[in-house]
């Protein structure tokens, strides 16, 4: 499952919100609003940066070491730190992860063999006390990782969204020829249901923290009847559920799976979620097994992230056969895009479980 945010997961999803219940969303971080200073706990590459100087561009990049297509973007991102070097920019890497798991990533390879700090040609912090991603991700509404906030030449920000989309922007911050105030409005109107959903989120929270499950789906529900489009705060819902009453939560998510039967990307979530959490101390196999195997029905076996899905399910049902049959299929599936590389990955450790059982 090749999400925005998870290791191998799908681009198009979100991760939970980064608020809590009891937040201060009216607090909120846009374009043109002057830029937090980080407060970073542990500087690994590069200088530290404590203050933003005047005529200088930076990029702030928040990752994570599990995140798939955060992994994807590092060599892109490296290669326009270069590209910018004479120009004043700076990128900045942030995760939120402790620091022994950043320098421990930093010491792996990648699948090219090719260590992550050499491939990683920027500066990177880590913010395990999440001050810096409260200052800049949950003020800014951002529920998803990577996301990159370009902070201008006046300290004040010009930018915020997806890493694969920042070169021509960049471009142009650099250049002086950006229009902040056009992109503020797009933006602005892009985040206010976002707002207003993590607002009703934060009383979904409320509702979790009290164990009043029926408070938290009604709650929910009454969200996505006021916002369709917000219908992936039900899946959040059963995230949290799958944390804290795991047998409730597949009783939830059996609904969710009726109720989306023909939404392969939903479909996906659920599966994922049920392998893939790590909070998660009971995984109803036959449950993630029938919607990943329906989400590649839908997608008629062609979606990599979705297959890569199917993979994960088999190999923690110890089919590593099949699990090897169907990465392959991701791996081809997802040819010439950022995903093969971790998707890679996962094939190399499945192969290798394979091998061994033989």
């Amino acid at each position: 499952m090749f999400i925005r945010i998870a290791t191998a997961s799908a681009l198009a999803l979100w991760v939970p919100a980064v608020c809590m219940a009891g937040d201060d969303y009216d607090n909120a971080l846009t374009i043109g609003d002057k830029a937090p200073i980080p407060e970073i706990s542990h500087w690994l590459k590069g200088e530290p940066v404590t203050e933003f100087e005047d005529d200088n561009v930076y990029v702030m990049e928040f990752w994570a070491t599990w995140c798939g297509p955060c992994r994807a973007s590092i060599p892109h991102l490296s290669e326009l730190q270069e590209e910018y070097a004479d120009y004043d920019v700076t990128f900045i890497g942030v995760s939120d992860e402790k620091l022994q798991t950043v320098v421990k990533f930093l010491t792996k390879t990648d699948s090219e063999d090719v260590l992550w700090a050499e491939k990683m040609q920027y500066t990177v912090a880590t913010d395990p006390d999440r001050s810096t991603a409260k200052a800049y991700m949950k003020a800014a509404a951002q529920q998803g990782i990577p996301t990159a906030f370009i902070v201008g030449k006046d300290s004040r920000i010009e930018w915020i969204g997806h890493p694969i989309d920042i070169d021509d922007v960049l471009a142009q911050v650099v250049r002086d020829n950006w229009d902040r105030d056009t992109f503020k409005v797009t933006f602005e109107e892009k985040i206010a249901p976002v707002r207003k959903a993590m607002k009703a989120m934060a009383r979904v929270d409320n509702a979790v923290e009290r164990g009043d499950w029926d408070g938290a789906i009604k709650a929910v529900n009454a969200l996505v009847e006021d916002q369709p489009q917000q219908a992936g705060y039900k899946f959040k819902l059963f995230r949290k559920m799958l944390h804290k009453e795991p047998a409730r939560a597949y009783g939830y998510g059996s609904d969710l799976m009726t109720a989306n039967w023909d939404k392969a990307g939903l479909l996906n979530q659920l599966a994922w979620f049920t392998v893939d959490d790590k909070e998660v101390a009971s995984r109803d196999l036959e449950f993630a097994m029938k919607a990943a195997k329906q989400a590649c029905v839908l997608t008629e076996y062609e979606d990599p992230g979705i297959l890569d899905t199917l993979a994960r399910v088999y190999h923690e049902n110890g089919n590593a056969k099949k699990a090897v049959k169907y990465q392959r299929m991701a791996v081809e599936e997802a040819e010439d895009t950022p995903m093969a590389g971790p998707l890679r990955e996962a094939l190399i450790n499945y192969e290798k479980i394979l091998a061994s059982s033989i």
